[in-house]
């Protein structure tokens, strides 16, 4: 029994496990057995040697099927040396039976089975612990469903590790001397993965699955073709921070580039000058094998960062100079958050001829109802990528012969900035955007016109490295949210060059005909009533172009602009210096700036900026920081404009469809005036009203309808932003931390000046709405 005991521990079928067969005479052992050596024999058959065996068959599956190289890696630690200890601690109890230790062996080579049981002490609970383990691994991730959920097991290399990392913590110091064993193995077989993305900038060969690091396929228009790739979030190891693994990425990417630009036959010059990728490549295998396990989120940090700042000081500063960052985000800011007034007109105006134009051509434009829109016309891809040549053509004859500075600029955008219809495979990318990156509405792409469209930028090498295309879709979201706020009040500006539905256009009184001074009563009581029903519409049209215009001033003025001048202060504070005046506090920080930079390594060369040849000067910033600092600002920049509020964005959105449909309302009832004067003048019409008269009185009880909206809305709005400002008490974020060098950009939700401008709520201002109406030349 003794021989089928050491068997049975040993993993091997025995009739003394569960599913073990009798032997040969047809005896079951347990039948001769008193109810304590029962229960002996069933702590260790089914305690250990039950144990022992399911651990084996599921760890050689996982070995020999599982996708993970990290999971292989503990199993194979598993078999390798946990239960090869186990198996050498049967051979020793083995040997002391066999050389009748007396620890064992007791009087007349008695084996009590007690003292076998002692002999195990302890395995029990680390077999049990290994074979959790190794039934928790799946060959299989889980489905979107399960994700989350406490049952659905270890997949990965970053689950298997959180998994090992948690179990040091039990309390138990043998289930901690083995996690912390398999902890280091899964780390070390990481570790390889990460090598060859950190030295390379190339996946792992083995396991590429189950890599935090994926490639994104996607079509570029450099002559440089290169994969751009994204981080999955689920499967970064719990030692490595967000900033860490958005650091990896940018290591990679850029390795990569430079691989692709090494191998090209076009480049070259300064792209050698400093040392070599490959000269680096033993520091930065220096710092990974620096770091010991378990692995430290603080010294991983540490080793990452330095190896990101020694890539960047020796190879990509000079492939992505302050110069090309600073006109690329020059151009965004002038272009897509309509800095430039003029390019944000020339587009509406471009914009609104095209679709006067294409409902020219409608059957029905005479039959515009309340509950209208043009949804019906149908743009196509080419009437939308013919609407920015006519811009830039606008563009360049405002432009005078000597503005050198706006013509480069201008040819710059035209290059690069493009307008078209949202295509699905746009839809499809923001479905996995990079979390670092803010997450804005998509709700006013359609205004400009009724296909949506987007003004895109095409990021060329090696500036693809600081701009993501997550970014760009960002920086196109706010463009269409600045240019519908913008677009909404030119609408409503526009509608005050309709005179005659203002103004009374009374004739001179001198009339000796009978006829003629009827005529002229007729006239005037229809003009009459005709300025009453239309005083409150237009009461209505002044306040709501005077929120956009507020709203827009606001945006513009104290958000963007002030946003934009703290984030040119931080990446150059010698130019930001010189275009403020140059005062006496000014010449003293200029004076600080310089002295400051002499201590820190710096950047100095001749550079075009925007036009004009500077010094740019300051400290040595490695792009994934300026990255970094970028991604700061543009989602400081969504949340002071209000992007992060969907119930505003939302009221809004409402509020700008109410102000189109009351415009071609408005629009309409101009016309149709005009042909019932024309008939009412001549006498045409002499039985009844005529068509033209039952429409105007139909389009004047829909603005009297559409009026409401825009007065719901106006009210809204100023609520939600009454709300939005007392939800902001102090909104300045990390402004003034200085971490080692980091930007924190200041949060703009103070909306209190905002608020005494626009505030239409209370009843004195409604009032004075109504009754001063006249001051606005409303009636003649």
């Amino acid at each position: 029994m003794i021989h089928e005991l050491l068997l049975a521990l040993s993993g091997h079928s025995s009739p003394l496990l569960p599913d073990g067969k009798a032997s040969g005479t047809g005896l079951n052992p347990n039948e001769i057995l008193s109810p304590a050596e029962k229960t002996l024999l069933t702590s260790l058959s089914q305690g250990l040697g039950q144990k022992h065996s399911i651990i084996r068959t599921k760890a050689n599956d996982v070995v020999a099927n599982h996708s993970s190289p990290v999971c292989r890696a503990v199993c194979a630690s598993v078999l390798s040396k946990h239960l090869a200890q186990f198996q050498h601690r049967i051979l020793e109890v083995e040997r002391s039976i066999l050389s009748e230790d007396s620890s064992i062996v007791g009087a007349y080579n008695i084996v009590p089975l007690s003292s076998i049981v002692g002999a195990f002490d302890g395995w029990e609970r680390k077999l049990e612990w290994l074979r959790k383990l190794v039934t928790s691994v799946r060959t299989k991730a889980p489905e979107d469903g399960e994700r989350g959920s406490k049952a659905q097991g270890i997949y990965s290399a970053s689950s298997i590790i959180g998994y090992l990392r948690d179990a040091t913590h039990t309390g138990y110091r043998d289930i901690e001397q083995i996690s912390l064993d398999l902890v280091k193995m899964a780390e070390t077989a990481w570790l390889k993965q990460l090598t060859s993305w950190v030295l390379y900038g190339k996946l792992p060969t083995v396991g590429a699955v189950d890599f935090f690091v994926a490639p994104v396929s996607e079509t570029g228009n450099d002559r440089i073709s290169h994969d751009t790739y994204a981080v999955r979030s689920a499967l970064i190891p719990p030692f490595v921070e967000p900033d860490a693994a958005s650091s990896i990425l940018f290591i990679g990417r850029s390795l990569n580039y430079l691989q692709a630009r090494r191998t090209s036959t076009d480049e070259g010059g300064d792209f050698e000058s400093g040392p070599s990728v490959s000269d680096l490549q033993s520091r930065h295998l220096s710092e990974l094998s620096s770091l010991t396990y378990p692995i430290s989120v603080t010294r991983f940090s540490t080793a990452i960062r330095s190896i990101r700042l020694s890539l960047s000081k020796n190879a990509l500063q000079r492939l992505l100079p302050l110069a090309k960052l600073l006109e690329i985000l020059r151009l965004l800011k002038d272009f897509f958050l309509l800095e430039k007034g003029e390019f944000a007109l020339a587009l509406i105006s471009t914009a609104d001829e095209r679709l006067a134009e294409k409902q020219s051509h409608s059957m029905d434009k005479y039959k515009l109802k309340a509950s209208d829109t043009l949804s019906h016309i149908m743009i196509k891809e080419g009437e939308v990528k013919s609407i920015l040549p006519r811009v830039w053509t606008t563009l360049a004859s405002y432009g005078s012969l000597d503005d050198d500075e706006g013509d480069q600029d201008l040819e710059i955008a035209r290059d690069l900035i493009d307008l078209s219809l949202e295509s699905k495979a746009q839809v499809h990318h923001r479905a996995s955007k990079d979390l670092r990156v803010p997450s804005v509405p998509e709700k006013f792409q359609d205004l400009l016109l009724p296909t949506a469209t987007v003004l895109t930028l095409r990021v060329q090498s090696p500036l693809d490295l600081f701009l993501a295309p997550d970014e760009i879709d960002t920086y196109s979201k706010i463009h269409a949210y600045l240019l519908a706020i913008r677009r909404a009040h030119i609408h409503l500006s526009k509608l005050m060059a309709l005179s005659a539905l203002r103004r009374d256009p009374r004739p001179p009184p001198v009339s000796s005909a009978s006829e003629r001074s009827k005529a002229l009563r007729r006239q005037n009581h229809r003009t009459c009533e005709r300025l009453q029903r239309m005083r409150p519409v237009w009461a209505t049209v002044a306040s709501a172009a005077f929120l956009l215009a507020e709203l827009g001033t606001y945006f513009q003025g104290e958000v963007i602009r002030s946003s934009w001048e703290d984030f040119q202060g931080w990446l150059n504070p010698a130019a930001a210096a010189l275009s403020r005046p140059q005062s006496q506090e000014g010449m003293q920080m200029a004076e600080g700036l310089r002295a400051s930079s002499k201590t820190r390594p710096t950047l100095s060369e001749g550079t075009v900026y925007f036009g004009t040849v500077i010094e740019v000067e300051g400290p040595l910033r490695d792009p994934e920081r300026l990255m970094m600092a970028h991604q700061r600002f543009l989602g400081c920049l969504c949340q002071s404009l209000l992007l992060d509020r969907s119930s505003f964005t939302d009221r809004l959105r409402a509020f700008m469809t109410d102000v189109d449909h009351l415009c071609a309302l408005m629009g309409r009832l101009h016309t149709v005036q005009q042909s019932v004067d024309v008939e009412k003048d001549l006498q045409l019409t002499t039985e009844g009203p005529s068509n033209s008269e039952i429409e105007e009185s139909r389009l004047l009880d829909d603005l009297a309808s559409a009026r409401g909206k825009i007065e719901e809305g106006l009210n809204s709005l100023v609520e939600l932003l009454r709300g939005v400002d007392l939800s902001t008490a102090s909104g300045y974020g990390l402004k003034g931390l200085n971490i080692e060098d980091e930007f924190f950009p200041k949060v703009n939700n103070r909306l209190d000046r905002l608020l005494l401008k626009i505030d239409y709520t209370s009843p004195q201002t409604r009032a004075s709405h109504s009754n001063d109406a006249d001051a606005f030349g409303w009636s003649g």
